[in-house]
């Protein structure tokens, strides 16, 4: 998930430089079997990159998350989500949770992951988040 500005461009770099590549080595016209394997696998990279950004243009241009049914695990993603819907920078962000900015930087290199399950629901107050729990 790109989950910053600067995720984005450097995503987008990527792709043109991978369009760049998957156009010389598709114009070959006697391509060896090891050669089409690289091409399929760099179409497979090209084409997760692509379902990224759009992923994250769409968000830009939301106006508020709307998730009606989610699995536990996705919460984290929400906070992440919830930033780039509302276009906050990491400063900006990281006060609205009452944390420092490094600190803000750390959770969402590893998708929260890492912080604790009161944590993430303070959190999720704090950006006035409501949760509930349906037990199946």
């Amino acid at each position: 998930m790109i989950k910053n500005e600067k995720q984005y461009r450097i995503s987008k770099n990527k792709l043109s430089e991978l369009n760049d590549k998957l156009t010389v080595l598709e114009s070959n016209t006697k391509k060896t079997l090891s050669q089409n394997v690289v091409i399929a696998s760099m179409q497979n990279i090209k084409d997760e990159l692509e379902a990224e950004i759009k992923s994250y243009e769409k968000l830009k241009t939301t106006k508020q998350i709307q998730l009606k049914e989610a699995s536990i695990e996705q919460l984290p993603q929400l906070i992440t989500e919830y930033k780039i819907v509302n276009h906050l920078s990491n400063k900006e962000f990281s006060k609205q949770l009452e944390l420092k900015e490094q600190q803000l930087q750390r959770y969402e290199a590893t998708g929260f992951k890492t912080v604790s399950f009161d944590r993430l629901i303070s959190f999720l107050e704090k950006i006035n988040l409501k949760i509930k729990i349906k037990i199946t």
